[in-house]
């Protein structure tokens, strides 16, 4: 019967051991996952910035532009 216990305290330790590899690689998962997020939000707020320098020139050459240019919008005369 001692030998029974014996497995026994074998086998939980052998899963204690594997649960804890396993936590201990989700927390670098975990970490990576968190630094690759952070790098994400950096390119997203630097194209952000990006855009609406590009929108905000856009929208300057847009009122430069005669009023004539407004009509381009329009489709062409039936004769084209």
């Amino acid at each position: 019967m001692s030998d029974d216990s014996g497995d026994k305290a074998e086998l939980l330790q052998a899963q204690l051991i594997e649960l804890q590899t396993q936590v201990a690689f989700q927390e670098e998962t975990i970490s990576e996952l968190n630094e690759a997020l952070g790098l994400q939000q950096l390119d997203i707020a630097a194209l952000k910035r990006q855009w609406e320098v590009m929108r905000d020139r856009y929208r300057e050459l847009q009122a430069q532009l005669p009023d004539s240019q407004d009509d381009a919008d329009e489709p062409p005369p039936p004769h084209y």
